[in-house]
């Protein structure tokens, strides 16, 4: 009689937190004098590991953020309208400078729509040459210092609050929750391998009532991990059985030679009608080549890899003052929804 071998690997985060707490639990409640030594380790182990389940999804002040990046983009669009207004002006000294400052702004396109530390560093250095001795003239003729103090005010505090917000921050959590998992696992071997040798050496109703706990409970999560594995082959097969019968009226039409057979290679790639279905060409029964279709009209039509659908990323609306038709045209602002903030989850930039 002996504890049965387990290999925790396959266990989910949680479940493998609450499989070692109920290892423990067992422990505790058998109260053999001589295993509870042992037993502290691994308790100190769970609380680690405990610490690290679950952690917030959002980064704490991610709306903060989120916020000053919107009023930093609505700074910006304030000086480009600003220009762009000027642009129309029917005096010289105004057009000149409004051209000048044009000129600089365009030396920073898409800039509001950047990743975080893309932006940041291209306000800084906006501002730098905005405060510029050979501009300083044209700011002033077009009264841009009050909105050029507060781009830079509102990018200097995005700034601190990015820095500010990284000491709170756990950017590998995934290779800590590795590492904590494996100390653990390690707390539970010894665990049972003290049990072992006090069977061995001292055996009592105690210890095999305790083994026999034991075993029952990996039986019972080994159970659990095939039925969730059976469940998952059960389902792929359902679907693709599913897709099998939907092609099979379609695949003789895909025929072109004498000795030629056509299967469905058991691979989709996309959703609803972009779906796309892998189909295996066969010759004389020997395997010649895997090509991509979607149904149209009924019909099965090849797609070549390079047409097939890729995963869709979310963009920031494409407007800046380098965009502008004409001269004299003034900009729409995006609508609401288009403002920059948000856009670090999909581009996935970071200061």
């Amino acid at each position: 009689m002996k504890t049965k071998s387990f290999t925790t690997s396959r266990l989910r985060n949680l479940e493998h937190f609450q499989f070692a707490q109920n290892v423990l639990n067992l422990c505790r409640e058998a109260n053999i004098g001589k295993l509870n030594a042992v037993l502290t380790p691994l308790e100190q182990a769970l609380k680690e590991e405990d610490l690290l389940l679950n952690l917030g999804r959002k980064e704490q002040g991610s709306q903060e953020l989120a916020h000053l990046d919107n009023e930093r983009g609505r700074a910006w669009r304030m000086i480009s309208l600003q220009v762009q207004a000027d642009l129309l002006s029917k005096k010289a000294d105004v057009l000149s400078a409004a051209r000048a400052v044009k000129d600089v702004l365009e030396r920073y396109p898409r800039l509001i729509y950047l990743p975080y530390s893309q932006e940041t560093g291209g306000i800084t250095n906006l501002v730098t040459d905005l405060r510029s001795t050979a501009l300083s003239s044209a700011v002033q003729k077009l009264g841009l210092k009050e909105m050029i103090d507060n781009l830079d005010a509102i990018n200097k505090t995005f700034a601190t609050l990015y820095l500010q917000r990284l000491k709170s921050v756990t950017n590998e959590v995934g290779v800590e929750i590795r590492r904590l998992r494996t100390e653990t696992d390690s707390r539970i071997e010894t665990v049972t391998d003290r049990i072992d040798a006090l069977h061995n050496l001292e055996s009592s109703e105690a210890i095999r009532q305790l083994i026999t706990v034991y075993n029952n409970l990996v039986i019972k999560q080994s159970s659990e991990l095939a039925r969730r594995a059976a469940y998952g082959r059960a389902a792929s097969e359902k679907r693709r059985a599913a897709f099998k019968e939907l092609l099979r009226p379609m695949l003789p039409e895909l025929i072109t030679e004498k000795g030629m057979t056509v299967a469905f290679a058991g691979r989709t790639l996309g959703t609803g009608k972009n779906r796309h279905y892998l189909i295996s060409f066969y010759m004389d029964g020997a395997k010649d080549d895997d090509r991509w279709h979607r149904i149209e009209e009924g019909k099965l039509v090849h797609v070549p890899e390079d047409q097939l659908p890729k995963p869709k990323r979310k963009k920031k609306p494409a407007y800046d003052l380098s965009s502008s038709p004409t001269e004299g045209t003034i900009p729409t602002p995006p609508a609401q929804g288009g403002d920059s903030s948000g856009a670090e989850g999909s581009i996935g930039g970071g200061l």
